[in-house]
């Protein structure tokens, strides 16, 4: 066979192939809907589709009004620059200045 009819032939059973996959589906849906029927049902009650409607978006998770902000000032050092809003690791500075004897509370802002 020469190329040009190797081409044609697998043009033709792609062609019948897609023949044969759209009358299997065609009566895959009329027995379904055959036992749906039995039953009382229609395909769009027993799978849930609507009728020509797109599907509804599935629920996202709420962003929180404040997500994305920055934080207060808790904690201010001694030194210009040195502060802590109270999340996450606590600083070196305060980390020292506890275990020199002082007390976080001595350090809080006041806003």
């Amino acid at each position: 066979m020469s190329a040009e009819e190797l081409t044609q032939l697998i043009e033709k059973a792609t062609e019948k192939r897609q023949q044969k996959v759209e009358g299997a589906k065609q009566a895959l849906i009329e027995e379904m809907e055959t036992r749906a029927a039995q039953l009382g049902l229609s395909l769009e009650g027993l799978f849930g589709l609507r009728s020509g409607k797109p599907e509804p978006a599935p629920p996202r998770r709420r962003v929180r009004k404040d997500a994305g902000g920055t934080v207060p000032v808790k904690y201010r050092g001694p030194e210009e620059g040195q502060t802590w809003s109270g999340r996450g690791r606590m600083p070196k500075w305060l980390t020292e200045l506890e275990a020199q004897g002082k007390h976080r509370q001595d350090y809080l802002a006041r806003n």
